[in-house]
């Protein structure tokens, strides 16, 4: 059976493009799997000062200060297939917004001065891409009164995947989380219980290993990174995720690459949904 598509809009000059007739809490956004390079949108080639990189957004494989251009490739597809998959297992129409220009133009999970560095052509890309995702986390919380934004990426680290809380490696590694003053960007869900909503059997990585999709960290038999490398979540989640909760995803890239990329992508969809119901937090209209 042919999965059903959905319409996008384009957002400011195709720098990204956007559903939001949404009828489910759910918000899948993808900043790095674009391709689209504009000749007259100058390339991001230089180093910024790290004062001007003040987000420790420990996303990708970059020494701070350094500008970070390579794609996260089948990302933006990945995407759009947990979303075709929604629809067709359970008629869930997310809110989606995807990133079309490539990373070497504009990095949207960035602050605004390293992921445009200051062009005045990419500027208004930028804007309107959060713009979009503003408006998405809006809707959401006024429709639904709560919700989950899933911020897609992929890595080459290792083949093991990593579900980024806000929470460094090193806070991943302790023993214990309960009673932590650190943050997390799923707040609303830990309760009295931080390790279970981070890496008990509830929790998003637990649950995404139960659909067969390879090791993730944290999860319930992988409760730390230990020494491995761990992207914790960047400027997106950091940014909405005093409104809503939210989860950033690194897919290794077989996961979203392989030959079972396809359904790789319809178990992550299975998960978020099951990840949701087991968290009391999946509304339909």
């Amino acid at each position: 059976m042919e999965q059903e598509k959905f319409e996008y809009i384009d957002g400011y000059r195709s720098c990204c493009k956007y559903h939001f007739n949404g009828n489910v809490n759910i918000i899948l956004s993808a900043p790095h799997g674009g391709s689209l390079m504009l000749d007259n949108v100058p390339d991001r080639t230089y180093i910024v000062d790290n004062r001007s990189s003040h987000i420790n957004d420990n996303c990708h494989d970059e020494q701070r200060g350094k500008i970070t251009v390579v794609k996260d490739s089948r990302t933006d597809e990945f995407t759009e297939n947990i979303a075709n998959e929604l629809n067709r297992k359970g008629n869930l129409k997310p809110f989606i917004i995807i990133g079309q220009w490539h990373r070497k133009k504009v990095d949207f999970n960035r602050e605004i001065l390293e992921a445009t560095l200051n062009h005045s052509e990419v500027i208004p890309a930028y804007e309107n891409y959060h713009m979009n995702l503003n408006n998405a986390v809006n809707q959401v919380n006024h429709s639904f009164g709560k919700g989950l934004l899933v911020d897609i990426h992929g890595h080459a680290q290792g083949n093991y995947s990593m579900i980024g809380y806000m929470l460094s490696s090193d806070q991943l590694n302790r023993n214990d989380l309960s009673g932590s003053s650190f943050r997390t960007s799923i707040e609303s869900l830990c309760g009295s219980n931080r390790n279970e909503a981070i890496r008990g059997q509830t929790s998003f990585g637990s649950v995404f290993e139960r659909y067969g999709l390879g090791v993730a960290y944290p999860s319930w038999a992988n409760p730390k990174p230990e020494s491995r490398r761990f992207f914790s979540g960047g400027y997106t989640i950091q940014k909405y995720s005093p409104r809503i909760n939210a989860i950033q995803i690194e897919l290794s890239r077989d996961i979203r690459t392989g030959k079972n990329k396809l359904m790789n992508a319809q178990n992550v969809a299975r998960a978020i949904v099951e990840y949701m119901k087991k968290n009391n937090l999946l509304i339909i209209k």
